[in-house]
């Protein structure tokens, strides 16, 4: 039988649900509430559902501290801090995905592996043109591939150390349910906005 992803709860909603789908936070040794991003970190968990409201509310509350049953300090910039952190991992992400193979990038790269049906997942840059993005969008379609629009073209770029980056595509289905997890948590959390974009803008 496969194995079961554990479960945890949330130290606010109390709502179950996979530990991969919360974030994870741990007192330091001086009792100061520390975003552990990668799940790893040594003491008690406390567990929270990644959306904004949640964590201002963990915030205000300092559920942290009735979730760990012992005093702890909230930093004043935590929402902040894990706003950055998880955009940043879900930003790693795609640069490891490249380097181990498991994702491409250009337009025609990715248009042939669509039509050969061995695209996963299609990511596209958010600032994309729609002459370049639309005809993907429909072979997706065609092919049951999904699509995930992501950050702008040159955020993604930076990211995959290219000049220019608006069509990904994901070869591999773990690492493929592993970049839409990582988007599905930045997503919740919900502060931060591309600055390029922001950039561009101004």
């Amino acid at each position: 039988m496969p194995k079961k992803d554990p479960q945890r709860k949330c130290a606010v909603t109390n709502q179950i649900a996979n530990r991969d789908a919360l974030l994870r936070f741990v007192l330091d040794p001086d009792g100061c509430v520390t975003f552990d991003s990668g799940k790893r970190l040594p003491g008690r968990g406390i567990w929270l559902t990644p959306h904004r409201d949640v964590l201002e509310t963990a915030v205000k509350k300092n559920a942290f501290a009735r979730a760990a049953k012992t005093s702890a300090w909230v930093p004043e910039d935590l929402v902040s801090k894990v706003d950055q952190q998880v955009r940043k991992t879900k930003l790693d992400r795609l640069g490891l995905a490249r380097r181990s193979g498991a994702l491409i990038v250009g337009t025609e790269k990715t248009r042939d592996k669509l039509r050969q049906g061995k695209l996963v997942l299609l990511v596209l840059a958010s600032d994309g043109s729609p002459q370049t993005t639309a005809p993907l969008i429909h072979l997706a379609g065609q092919t049951g591939t999904e699509v995930l629009v992501s950050e702008s073209a040159k955020t993604l770029a930076q990211a995959l150390g290219r000049a220019t980056a608006v069509c990904l595509g994901v070869l591999d289905a773990r690492m493929a349910a592993t970049i839409l997890a990582d988007h599905a948590l930045h997503s919740g959390v919900g502060l931060s906005t591309d600055p390029m974009v922001a950039e561009a803008a101004s």
